[in-house]
């Protein structure tokens, strides 16, 4: 009887000591296995943060095609319409100028 009460005693002590073995073990570990988090989040948040670059950076560039094209065409417009004057107001530009010199 107290055979098998000292015998459970020492198993009970014997896994008691093996888990704050266990637990002294990871302990030490943690600050290896806090870098490990640390270094597995900064890798995370960077790729996170540089799709969402990329992402803003193509918005972004879509919009200036955009703008730029819409620019083009007002400029083309433009620059048509100040041809047209100049064709249609050349001939009394001259005369005009070719007056003001002669007098």
């Amino acid at each position: 009887m107290y055979s098998n009460l000292i015998r459970d005693t020492i198993q009970i002590d014997k896994k008691a000591r093996e888990a704050v073995q266990e637990l002294k073990t990871k302990k030490d570990n943690l600050d290896v296995l806090i870098k490990e988090e640390e270094k597995h989040l900064k890798k995370a948040m960077l790729k996170e943060i540089k799709d969402a670059v990329a992402a803003l950076k193509k918005k972004y560039q879509e919009e200036i095609d955009v703008k730029k094209e819409h620019e083009k065409i007002k400029f083309d417009a433009a620059l048509k319409e100040l041809h047209e004057v100049y064709q249609r107001e050349k001939d009394e530009w001259v005369k005009t100028i070719y007056a003001s010199c002669i007098k």
